[in-house]
């Protein structure tokens, strides 16, 4: 099969040569959406190998008539279109769903553990201010993790491991999720949302994505937040009303937020693409923090996740010769 592979320089080498040695790969560098179009115009192709900052849309998808596979070494699938997927027969080979191989992919929980730690230990701004030369921890008094109350939403494998460092920290872990059934930890006690949402210091969000849960994280939700809380999203931007949390920041509702993931930002390449009241905010204010969506960015994930999802084409690709054979 011709394979197009927008990520080629992020696999292990192993898997490229294993791709390799059974298919015929284009290493392409798609900067932006309208290179992405424009590859696409000009060859077809059977499988393609896509990532976050490029958008597999219906265009993208209508552009190839012969499309049979993307891969993605996600578990969040909305920068594909999973829609025209489904219309066109085209398989998505993800991480979605994994949840045996992802327990041990702690990447993203560790970002999240080091955002909350950053935030409420204004380091970015004590770093900046000694890098300016001045030596003064006046401004920058600490809260503490120990004893206090930390909320979990959404309790899969993120939520576990995120456990398990609050345990560490001394802290009292709260968790919610659709199936309370799944919260079994001695040391987390299952909670309702609302009372997640007026106990807790430090409140989570690490729900998976999905159209039903787009702006999850509304006003009315924000307003239920205890006074002085603070809040961490590193599942989705989506999942988040953006307006809401900048209302909630602004009225001091919340002490502080930090945050790995914006509205829409997985179609974004270089640059800021949207979510300027936020940027702008952070812009003025030590109190949110912003990363560029890199909390599954650590070497060893990258290189396991890569590994995974080739192995996992690879077998789809074999059964399917084999079956139609």
């Amino acid at each position: 099969m011709k394979i197009l592979h927008l990520e080629y320089s992020k696999y292990p080498a192993e898997a490229i040569t294993r791709l390799e040695s059974s298919h015929s790969i284009t290493n392409a560098d798609c900067s932006n959406q309208e290179e992405l179009y424009s590859l696409l115009s000009a060859s077809q192709y059977d499988v393609i190998f896509t990532r976050l900052g490029v958008m597999m849309d219906s265009k993208a998808i209508h552009l190839q008539p012969g499309l049979q596979y993307i891969v993605t070494s996600t578990t969040g699938l909305n920068h594909i279109d999973t829609d025209a997927c489904a219309e066109r027969n085209v398989k998505v080979v993800s991480l979605k769903g994994e949840s045996e191989f992802l327990a041990a992919v702690k990447s993203t929980a560790e970002h999240t553990w080091g955002l909350l730690l950053a935030l409420i230990r204004n380091i970015p701004g004590a770093n900046s201010s000694v890098m300016e030369g001045r030596w003064d921890r006046i401004p920058y008094l600490a809260d503490e993790l120990d004893t206090k109350t930390l909320g979990i939403i959404g309790y899969g494998r993120l939520g576990k491991i995120v456990a398990r460092y609050g345990g560490a920290f001394g802290m009292r872990v709260l968790a919610h999720d659709h199936n309370p059934g799944k919260i079994t930890q001695a040391e987390v006690v299952p909670a309702a949302l609302d009372t997640l949402l007026s106990e807790s210091d430090f409140v989570l969000l690490l729900i998976s994505y999905s159209k039903e849960n787009e702006k999850f994280m509304d006003a009315s939700k924000f307003n239920k937040l205890k006074h002085g809380s603070y809040f961490v999203n590193t599942s989705r931007g989506e999942l988040v009303d953006e307006d809401a949390l900048l209302a909630a920041l602004q009225s001091k509702k919340i002490k502080g937020a930090a945050l790995d993931v914006l509205n829409d930002d997985s179609g974004w390449c270089g640059t800021v693409e949207g979510s300027l009241g936020l940027l702008n905010y952070a812009r003025q204010h030590q109190n949110l923090l912003l990363t560029p969506h890199m909390g599954g960015y650590g070497k060893d994930s990258i290189a396991r996740t890569r590994e995974f999802v080739t192995t996992k084409f690879l077998k789809l690709a074999a059964n399917e010769t084999d079956t139609n054979s």
